[in-house]
């Protein structure tokens, strides 16, 4: 049995993460810092664990070391300009985890698994984008991750694998997010948009939990692109409704006109084995709705 802290534990992937971990016999540290509620906000905690909020140094003094750390906490604030969201995203993720930071210094920890996005790759990349494409981000949240992602590396040398994971489904995902939105027009009847010509790349949450833990024991590199097939928005929202048996109420419309989608190389069968979880698109799909 090995032991797992994981940050930012009541968000969805802390949630799915710290019960997988349960199931598969490890002991597991979920943590909550400042900006973090206790309980999840749109889900039910359900690990056997009970989440523990840290809010200065000798919060650690009773917890169990740690062999590997999955670090997913990450605060943001939309409503401040871009300058002043850049600030707080620095401030608040890397600043003030000072004290996490010399923690995991005094332990010889295996791993420092760090969540990003591929959000930290924009327009100005050029397709398809690889583990080996350097990111050109174009906002706040893309070049403060950038800056996380090197102050690890500086911080804990070759200890550290960065995820950068397209879109994650699940219940309890933001309501904005695509699967949320077919969901609440073909059985609430809200009005929605689709955007087309465009794709979506989705990873199911169980195979996203997955993945980031065998990318604790078995990462070998230092970033991994972890994305779902690119599929067309129109061809997600039919098979919606082919699978909900019902119509949805949309506007199939061009949100996003003159610009080109971004095409990722994913490596996530460099982490997939024999018991980490997959999904196709209907079986997200209809997972998603038999969890409502």
């Amino acid at each position: 049995m090995e032991t797992f802290w994981i940050t930012g534990a009541t968000g969805r992937l802390g949630c799915e993460i710290t019960a997988r971990l349960e199931q598969l016999g490890q002991q597991v540290v979920p943590l909550v810092f400042a900006g973090y509620p206790l309980q999840p906000k749109r889900l039910k905690w359900y690990a056997q664990t009970q989440p523990i909020e840290i809010k200065k140094n000798n919060d650690f003094k009773e917890l169990k070391k740690p062999d590997y750390v999955i670090h997913l906490h990450w605060q943001v604030k939309r409503d401040l300009s871009f300058t002043e969201q850049l600030l707080y995203e620095m401030d608040w993720n890397i600043h003030r985890l000072g004290f996490l930071w010399d923690e995991l210094k005094e332990h010889s920890i295996k791993k420092i698994v760090n969540l990003s996005s591929i959000k930290v790759f924009s327009r100005f990349n050029s397709n398809p984008i690889s583990t080996h494409s350097q990111p050109f981000p174009n906002s706040p949240y893309g070049i403060a991750k950038i800056a996380a992602e090197q102050f690890l590396n500086i911080q804990f040398n070759q200890k550290v694998t960065h995820l950068r994971l397209s879109s994650v489904a699940s219940v309890g995902e933001h309501p904005s997010q695509l699967l949320s939105q077919l969901y609440a027009s073909a059985f609430e009847e809200k009005k929605i948009r689709v955007n087309v010509p465009h794709s979506t790349a989705l990873l199911y949450i169980e195979e996203a939990a997955d993945l980031i833990i065998n990318a604790a024991w078995q990462g070998l590199e230092n970033y991994y692109i972890l994305s779902g097939k690119e599929i067309a928005n129109e061809k997600i929202a039919q098979t919606f409704e082919e699978i909900a048996q019902r119509k949805l109420h949309a506007e199939y419309i061009d949100l996003a006109p003159n610009i080109i989608d971004s095409t990722f190389i994913s490596d996530a069968n460099k982490l997939q084995t024999t018991w980490t979880r997959t999904y196709s698109l209907d079986e997200m799909i209809r997972t998603f709705i038999e969890s409502h």
